[in-house]
């Protein structure tokens, strides 16, 4: 696994590096031009969709047969996957989280022990969304390919946002007003952060595990 990690690295930054770079500049200017939060969620969202596009280039130019000749399986390639991207999502977040704290020191904030004590609670939530977010994005990749992925992704993105401009017609802002409520209230607690995370979690695992039978039953 640990040649694998190095190859998905070194793709990252030698393929990639231009874009990287043009992302990192980008991600500076907003999270240093701004205090709120809008880094925290910009940031790994970014680099989830770059690690994502590490299945692509294993694809290209008849990848996967020369790939599998190595002294890998299936199962290794996907369990090296998730590790890759699991991390460096965390890796990403943890760079967000510091522009974000220079953000407020740039902006006068002067107790930062104490704004990060106000808001640690906000990394389980948005570690468990991205985690949320890669544990589709992935069985996706593998059972689809690239170019249907993307297709596939964008098309449910526009169903829930359907979802929530029907419930908003159906229901109306005072029922979505409430469900909103209702998250900030299980957001907003020490329990209810960590069953969200641990629930994250256990996607991960259940996604894995799709991951690797659609990978064994994929013929490359």
């Amino acid at each position: 696994m640990s040649g694998l990690l190095e190859k998905d690295i070194c793709l990252l930054l030698r393929g990639h590096r231009n874009m990287l770079i043009l992302f990192f500049m980008i991600c500076v200017f907003l999270g240093l031009g701004q205090p709120g939060t809008f880094i925290l969620g910009y940031l790994p969202s970014l680099m989830l969709v770059v690690l994502i596009g590490t299945f692509s280039c294993d694809e290209s130019d008849n990848g996967f047969p020369f790939l599998f000749t190595l002294p890998i399986d299936r199962k290794t390639y996907i369990q090296e996957k998730y590790v890759f991207c699991v991390g460096g999502t965390v890796v990403s977040f943890a760079i967000a989280w510091v522009l974000y704290m220079a953000s407020q020191v740039l902006h006068g904030v002067s107790n930062l022990s104490g704004l990060l004590l106000e808001n640690a609670g906000m990394i389980p939530v948005f570690l468990a969304v991205f985690f949320i977010a890669l544990s589709v994005m992935i069985p996706v990749q593998i059972k689809f390919g690239a170019e249907s992925a993307r297709v596939l992704m964008a098309g449910i993105c526009f169903f829930f946002a359907g979802v929530v401009l029907f419930v908003q017609k159906i229901a109306g802002e005072a029922t979505l007003d409430q469900i909103a409520e209702l998250l900030g209230t299980i957001t907003g607690n020490v329990p209810g952060q960590a069953g969200i995370f641990a629930v994250s979690i256990a996607v991960v695992l259940i996604s894995y595990g799709i991951s690797v039978r659609f990978m064994e039953k994929r013929e490359i």
